[in-house]
């Protein structure tokens, strides 16, 4: 897939969520046949990327939904919407498709897998106190870097991991979709960070 149209879709998608989130099921239909539609594209060579990163991120958002950290506007089936492990899959595939020329291919890793779980209880444990969170995700960045788990390539992805999701994010949230339940702008300070960690940690997720 080409990198602008990657971003285009990501794109679309976000609009798609911000107008037709009221309708779960709806929502979920549309997004879910966009999916089958850009995994085709590139002769469904993302498919094992979509389906963990789907699962995972489903998982993850569920348990940060139901320990209270932020919530949905209109979930009916499970603590959030039947739509959202989707959006996660096709968001993981976008951004890598976008941005991941000469960037560095990490391979599987079961410690990446622990971090995306226990990051996201972490996180919702402690979801109102939103500076620690931030001072907490700056410093696990800075030694993730430092002992070489992240590659110094994949900086630029994260950044762009990190501009996407938040601006997606904070779209969504001013249109009403989801709320977070501590944030003094709204949009929590520390979702930058958050989305670069989430995302290069799901790459070496994705890879198995």
């Amino acid at each position: 897939m080409k990198p602008w149209l990657a971003i285009l879709f990501f794109i679309n998608g976000t609009i798609l969520m911000m107008a037709l989130y009221g309708d779960e099921l709806l929502l979920f239909g549309i997004l879910s046949c966009a999916a089958v539609g850009c995994l085709a594209i590139d002769g469904w060579k993302n498919t094992k990327m979509f389906l963990v990163a789907m699962l995972v991120g489903g998982a993850c958002e569920n348990i940060a939904v139901m320990l209270g950290a932020w919530s949905y506007s209109n979930a009916g089936f499970l603590f959030a919407p039947l739509w959202l492990p989707v959006g996660w899959g096709m968001a993981v595939v976008f951004i890598e498709e976008a941005f991941s020329k000469n960037v560095h291919i990490p391979g599987f890793s079961k410690k990446a897998l622990a971090m995306a779980f226990g990051g996201t209880i972490m996180t919702a444990l402690t979801f109102s106190s939103e500076l620690a969170i931030l001072a907490a995700f700056i410093a696990i960045t800075a030694i993730l870097f430092a002992a070489g788990y992240y590659h110094r390539s994949e900086i630029r992805m994260g950044l762009f991991a990190a501009l996407f999701g938040t601006a997606m994010e904070t779209a969504c949230i001013v249109a009403g979709n989801w709320h977070y339940n501590a944030a003094m702008l709204g949009t929590p300070l520390w979702l930058p960070f958050c989305w670069f960690n989430a995302f290069l940690i799901m790459r070496r997720i994705t890879k198995v």
